[in-house]
């Protein structure tokens, strides 16, 4: 099983990783990163790339503007560059020798920037990160955000050297369980008016296509796969797809699978499935959303041995390590936009959802090739209930069906009696939590309230026709401190929250109504660092199964034998 390097791979160019140590530098509280020029900055520090400066030692609870610097040696200085990047936030601007080339106001999204030639093998890149909340500069994040907005580099980052044309990425689309297949090549460059490609599938020998018409960048062919496996969460064969052009190639990876909503039921492959899984944060106390590859692969096996086969990425793209390590391991994915209770007044700014677009395209495209990944979504809990959001979901909506035919669409609710959008979607998602937030907070362990509440959800469902559609309760749980064992057992206390998902998980697994859930959450996450954290102790979100160190709580062992089917 590899991780790293995660796929597509190019094999025919330079690729550096940038990944490892970097010069580093604090310009303060109050620096206009507009302002910054890399000359005068003195560098006195150092810092990982991937890493986020405030879960540093040295700069914990800090807001403001970082630089980080370093040297890459080119192969060929007449060629052209360009530097991708898995994900950084909340704000980067690159300079290469001096030179401002690109600016990121998508957090947490696949973002590059294009290089042009330079005058020597030696190029210098500086990288500013500005951490702090700006409705300006960062409109996709805003500080009522219920995780933690860390600044620095989360993901790697690669130099890449390219010809005149290069491609950029080849997406495999399965048309059908034979084999048949949509493969789209997009180039980066000058595109010719016909492209001469040679695909070679898994180990075979390479055919060769003629006179591909090229379209904005995009040439497009149906082929079929030799041998075809098919990919299911029991048995997760992949495939690879090998594309080479006259001076480029690239290696894909992908799986067959089809993915579809009927009568209610999420189909795979043509057979229904449950989707039994948790919300999962990116996160730890050290290391913030730059995880290391031992612990994407330690949480994917915790949430295996509880019998998941479903993980909602909440609430951002993914790292493509773990897209990677869960088409290894057969999980199911629902992979969702930025965004957290997003306002009317910013579903109205023309601004705001731009970036939403721009954000939303590119998790899509790269992420695309992942037959674990099922569920495309955006804007969680945003105010979906006005007006305002119906253009915005709609505008989502749209450009993911354009980017991608083939999965579903849905976006989590939190405001399902008032909702507005489910015209736009293909599964209804719902975040609620009764008897935690209780109707009645005079009532000790109002535990009785959350069949009800699911009830009534399945009925208006029913009422506003949507009865054919798959439904999945996207978010439900309940806080727990860890150790914490109460003999009232009250909230906090790690027996209430056993009782509560123990009584989802079984209403889960025997409803035939509920295609699955995605429990809040995997595990404990960093929150605020204000005055609003006097609703989260100890500035964590606490509804986590595990703990933040991913120490099991006692309500882990009830999801097992629920999920498992021991109890």
């Amino acid at each position: 099983m590899s991780i790293v390097p995660h796929f597509p791979r190019y094999d025919s160019r330079t690729v550096q990783s940038l990944d490892g140590l970097w010069e580093a530098a604090w310009l303060g509280r109050d620096t206009d990163p507009e302002t910054v020029r890399p000359g005068d900055i003195r560098w006195d520090g150092l810092m990982t790339v991937p890493g986020v400066f405030d879960s540093c030692p040295d700069h914990v609870r800090k807001r403001g503007c970082f630089a980080l610097r370093r040297t890459v040696e080119t192969a060929d200085p007449a060629m052209r560059g360009r530097i991708r990047f898995g994900g950084l936030g909340l704000w980067g601007r690159v300079f290469v020798d001096g030179k401002c080339l690109g600016t990121c106001q998508t957090p947490y999204a696949p973002w590059s920037v294009a290089v042009p030639p330079g005058s020597g093998s030696r190029r210098e890149i500086v990288i500013l990160i500005d951490n702090r909340f700006d409705a300006e500069r960062v409109p996709l994040f805003d500080p009522f955000f219920d995780f933690y907005g860390y600044g620095g580099i989360y993901r790697s980052v690669a130099w890449h050297e390219l010809p005149a044309c290069a491609l950029d990425r080849v997406t495999v689309t399965p048309l059908d369980l034979d084999g048949n297949v949509r493969i789209d090549i997009r180039l980066d460059g000058d595109a010719p008016a016909k492209l001469v490609a040679a695909l070679a599938f898994d180990s075979g020998e390479p055919t060769a296509f003629e006179g591909l018409e090229v379209i904005d960048g995009l040439a497009t062919l149906e082929t079929c796969v030799p041998s075809p496996r098919h990919w299911t969460p029991a048995h997760p064969a992949l495939h690879t797809l090998r594309v080479k052009i006259d001076d480029d190639s690239i290696t894909e990876r992908f799986g067959l699978r089809t993915v579809a909503a009927e009568k209610g039921k999420i189909l795979l492959n043509g057979k229904p499935v449950k989707l039994l899984g948790y919300n999962r944060h990116e996160a730890h106390p050290q290391y913030g959303p730059a995880l290391p590859p031992q612990q994407l692969l330690h949480d994917l096996q915790h949430l295996k041995r509880l019998g998941c086969n479903f993980v909602r990425g909440s609430h951002y793209p993914q790292d493509q390590r773990f897209l990677d390590l869960c088409d290894e391991l057969g999980f199911l994915i629902f992979e969702e936009a930025l965004g957290w209770g997003t306002p009317a007044g910013h579903l109205a700014d023309p601004r705001f959802n731009e970036l939403q677009e721009v954000q939303t395209r590119a998790m899509v495209r790269t992420s695309a090739n992942h037959p674990c990944v099922i569920l495309w979504g955006f804007l969680n809990e945003c105010e979906s209930h006005k007006p305002e959001s119906e253009a915005a979901v709609a505008r989502l909506a749209d450009a993911i069906r354009e980017e991608d035919d083939s999965r579903l669409v849905t976006f989590a609710t939190n405001r399902p009696f008032e909702e507005r959008n489910y015209d736009k979607v293909d599964v209804v998602s719902v975040n609620q939590y009764p008897g935690w937030y209780p109707e009645n907070r005079d009532k000790e362990r109002p535990l009785d309230e959350i069949e009800p509440l699911i009830d009534r959800l399945i009925a208006h469902l029913k009422e506003e026709g949507q009865e054919a559609k798959p439904f999945i309760i996207s978010e439900m749980g309940a806080g727990a401190i860890y150790g914490w064992r109460d003999e009232l057992e009250a909230h906090w206390s790690e027996q209430y929250q056993a009782a509560y998902l123990g009584i989802l998980a079984r209403r889960v697994v025997t409803d035939d109504r509920i295609a699955g859930v995605a429990i809040w959450q995997f595990c404990d996450g960093r929150t605020y660092a204000d005055g609003h954290a006097l609703g989260r102790p100890r500035a964590f979100n606490n509804k986590g199964t595990f703990d933040e160190y991913r120490r099991p709580k006692m309500a882990a062992d009830t999801v097992r034998r629920i999920f498992t089917g021991e109890a």
